[in-house]
């Protein structure tokens, strides 16, 4: 494998990031998801430390079917195709969905690190960009809580022009709409408003909060964690996962020293706060 080669991933690695069906360690998922057909194996290798041998994950997820080296005549429509299934083609130059998410990914990454994991996932799993907004307007509630006001800024800074981009891209749509559902298309907001009754689970996932948690105290913990992450993997709804969540941020102080139980619960805080936020 050459340093300076590009991958994109394949309809198997789409779907794995949607389903898990394949059962990817989770560092492998973590490399798949920041697969993005613009940064080079190089470029992930000296962003992704953290995972180890990134080049041997790389083959590994080729050998696998999971991404693919783009052949000359098909990168465009395999990068464009996250587009075309959630816009007209006369829009789709306005806003690239995958553009956007290697913005947002690449910013929370070297702002948060391995932290980011669980919010750089909810951001890969968006199909549309009414999706995406919604992941926005929760990423702009976190940076505060988890970074200093100057950081926050900064980050926020490097994914301010996407967010406006996806506005632009909204409005427009609005102004074009010629259907009921958008009566007031001069407010960006309408379209995201009709749109979020339909991807509702852009807002929580509930199998991802689930895998990050398990990662994290496995992590943390090894071996005594399987019964806390039993009970986490019976829950049903986000508010049995906040209830464990709760007896979680109880019990790190309880098992783990003062300074690990702090760092694992800031790690897993950001879950927290994507339950609980949109009722607030």
């Amino acid at each position: 494998m050459e340093l300076n080669q590009v991958y994109v991933k394949t309809a198997k690695g789409q779907e794995e990031i949607q389903n898990r069906i394949y059962k990817l360690s989770a560092n492998l998922r973590r490399l798949l998801i920041m697969v993005d057909g613009r940064s080079t194996a190089a470029d992930l290798s000296s962003r992704l430390t953290m995972l180890g041998d990134v080049a041997a994950g790389l083959s590994e997820l080729e050998t696998g079917g999971f991404i693919a080296t783009p052949t000359p005549h098909a990168p465009s429509p395999k990068l464009a195709a996250p587009d075309l299934d959630s816009a007209p083609q006369a829009t789709q130059p306005t806003f690239n969905l995958d553009a956007a998410k290697h913005v947002i990914q690449s910013a929370l990454l070297s702002a948060i690190g391995p932290a980011a994991e669980y919010w750089i996932e909810c951001v890969e799993v968006t199909t549309t960009p009414q999706q995406l907004r919604l992941e926005f307007d929760a990423i702009r509630e976190l940076l505060p809580r988890l970074l200093s006001p100057p950081q926050a800024e900064q980050t926020w800074r490097q994914m301010e022009p996407v967010m406006l981009s996806l506005e632009r891209w909204l409005a427009n749509r609005a102004t074009s709409a010629t259907s009921p559902p958008a009566p007031t298309p001069s407010t960006p907001n309408t379209p995201v408003a009709g749109a979020a009754t339909t991807p509702p689970n852009a807002e929580f996932n509930l199998d991802t909060a689930k895998g990050f948690i398990r990662f994290t105290l496995l992590g943390a913990m090894g071996p005594t964690a399987e019964r806390r992450i039993e009970r986490v993997d019976a829950a049903t709804t986000p508010e049995q996962i906040r209830v464990e969540l709760d007896g979680i941020h109880d019990m790190l102080p309880k098992v783990l020293s003062k300074r690990q139980a702090e760092q694992i619960w800031r790690q897993l805080e950001p879950i927290m706060q994507s339950i609980t936020s949109p009722t607030s």
